[in-house]
Parts: structure tokens; sequence; C-alpha cells
């Protein structure tokens, strides 16, 4: 059976309880497969939304020749005619098309304009690097080696983007859809000098993955700043973000705008913060500078618009891990916190060192 076959049986329930737990099962351990599985059943609702929307435009044509005329133009309808003569009518398409009308008409823009076309597409937001950028950037910002007193040259990185850390044991997390497949995973920072890291476990459903820097003395004594939400924020919470759009660190800041994601995902926060390349694997963090979610990437159509994966998701992950030392090293701290009552530029002051680079090489 094609793949494509397979999917089309599992959303329309054409596959048996057995079949059907073995393909979610697949979902759950094959990422590739996941990824392809979304993006088909995107292109399905996708399909099935503009055929509700031709039958909907159908219905209404026929309403208005017969009205008005072929070749009439309409300036203004009486509400109150309209739904005596055609209200039952009206209310049989609408109860098809409603789903992808709402779908369409609600969506603003942060600036309370109506989108004239929506993308039913998320922005992932790594920043791709060229070797043109990488030169310049190496020849104004090279790392000396006192050993040998020259310049060390690094090869250019593929993808770059963000991450944070988890503790001050080096364990630090970042987007899944940035190093998937990565061949290397290199971090760097103003605290931290470009140090190798390795994956230690990823959760592709939720595009996040943790890895641990394998030499991060330079951390250790430094008072670790961040604590993480387990419950839900509130729509209208003023939100900031720190990440690496650029070489340096960028700071940006915004409100939650919305309790769901893309396509109303629950495991998003939708945010107003201008999210750019780069911001992919960021901090989301409320006023008193408590981690509430991960830059995830931004509403393609909709400049301003963003997404953040939830911060209790991130304890569900580590949660779900099997090897019971590895949990224990991964416990989040959820106490009040040590950024509360700081001034802002005190609070990304303290955050900096644990915000990194990440650098990512595949062959």
């Amino acid at each position: 059976m094609r793949t494509a076959e397979l999917f089309d049986n599992y959303l329309f329930g054409n596959i048996s309880a057995s079949d059907k737990q073995a393909f979610e099962a697949r979902l759950q351990s094959d990422a590739e497969f996941a990824l392809a599985f979304d993006k088909h059943k995107t292109l399905i609702e996708s399909i099935n939304q503009q055929e509700q929307r031709t039958h909907l435009k159908q219905i209404l044509s026929t309403i208005h020749n017969q009205e008005y005329g072929k070749d009439a133009k309409i300036i203004s309808i009486k509400k109150e005619t309209f739904i005596e003569k055609h209200g039952k009518t009206f209310a049989v398409a609408a109860s098809v098309a409603i789903v992808a009308v709402l779908g369409t008409v609600t969506l603003l823009s942060t600036g309370g304009y109506l989108l004239k076309k929506q993308s039913n597409d998320i922005t992932d937001l790594k920043r791709d690097v060229t070797e043109l950028k990488y030169s310049q950037d190496a020849i104004i910002e090279g790392i000396t080696d006192a050993s040998k007193n020259r310049i060390k040259k690094y090869a250019p990185a593929n993808i770059e983007g963000t991450g944070f850390a988890l503790n001050n044991k080096g364990y630090f997390i970042t987007s899944w859809h940035m190093v998937k497949n990565a061949d290397s995973v290199f971090v760097t920072n103003g605290s931290l000098d470009r140090a190798s890291a390795k994956l230690i476990t990823s959760n592709p459903q939720l595009d996040i993955a943790i890895y641990k820097i394998e030499n991060c003395d330079a951390l250790k004594n430094i008072i670790f700043p961040f604590s993480f939400k387990t419950n839900t924020s509130e729509i209208g919470d003023k939100i900031f973000t720190l990440g690496y759009p650029r070489r340096d660190a960028v700071y940006g800041e915004g409100a939650l705008s919305s309790m769901t994601g893309f396509n109303n995902d629950t495991t998003m926060y939708q945010i107003s913060i201008p999210v750019n390349p780069g911001n992919s694997g960021g901090p989301l963090m409320d006023e008193q500078g408590t981690i509430i979610g991960v830059i995830r990437g931004k509403l393609t159509s909709a400049e301003g618009t963003g997404y953040a994966i939830k911060s209790d998701l991130i304890q569900q992950t580590i949660n779900s891990l099997e090897n019971d030392s590895l949990k224990k090293e991964l416990t989040l701290d959820t106490k009040k916190s040590s950024l509360r009552g700081l001034k802002r530029s005190e609070q990304v002051k303290r955050i900096q060192p644990f915000v990194f680079n990440v650098m990512v090489y595949k062959r």
C-alpha cells in the first residue's frame, strides 16, 4: 500500500483497530513518517476547505441571481428581507462551509487588518549561513589561539539558531527542526567559547531536542537564572525573548496573543513578537523571567505572529525518559524566579550566559 493511501485510510477511518494502533506507534517513533503525515493531513484539510468555500459561493451566487438577476450590482441588502426569503437555504450552505469560512475570516494580523490570503504554513526560524557571511564574521570575530598566536578558523555551519540552558550542568534545549540529521552541533555565546554538544533526547512531535554541552566549566560558577512555569500563562501577559537571528544576541518583547498556536494547536502559544530566522529554540519568558515556552516559528503570511511550545511540555518530555538518573539530572527548577523584581536590563544580563548561539553542521 502506498504511503499516501495509508494516510488517507487513517484520516477517513478506513483502518482496523490493530492497524490504527501500529500506525500511531509509528508516528511516535518515526519522525520522518510523522512529518510526512502532518504535511499530507494539511493538504487534505486545505482541499476540503477549498471545496466547502466553493460550494458556499455557488449557493450565494444562486440566491443573488434569483433575487436580483445575474448582472445586477448590489450596494446593500436589507437583512430582514434576505433572512426571510433565503435564511433556510443559506443556513444549509453555511452548515457545510462554516468551519472553513471562519478559519479564513477570523485570522487577523497584529495590525488588526483581515488577511486577504491565508498561508497554511509555519516558517521555521532556523538561520541558514552563507560562506560569504561567515568569512566576514571570521575576519571581524576571529578567535586568537594563545598557544600558537594565530586566528582559529572554523568551517561555516549549515544552520544557526538558538538554545537555552535547562540547568548549569550543560543541558540545553533547542528546536528539533533545526538539528534534525545534524552531523555535529556546537554552541557559543559571550561567556562560552565554541563548545561541542551531543544529543540526549528529542521529541519531534513537539519540535524540541535536548543536548548536553561537553565542556561547560565556564557556566558552573554562574548562578543559573531560569525557573520553568508549569501552569499556563494568560492572554495579554507581557513576554520577551532573547535569541540569535545574528551573531550577537537580540532582545524582543511583546504579548501573549492566544492560548493556542497554528491550527489551534494546544501545545503552543501564539505570540506577538517579531521573531526571525535564528530565533528557533530560544526561550520565551514572562515579566518575572520565568520560562513559559520555546520559540517554534512564525506564521508565514503575517509578520509579528509567532508560536512557542509551552514550557510544561518540556517537563513532560523529561518525565517520559526511561533513564531515571538522566531524568533526575534534567529536573527543572519550578520555584519562584530569581529574576523577579529586577529591571529588564538586569534580567537580560543574568540570562545571556545561558542562551546560546547553536551552530548545526550537516553532511
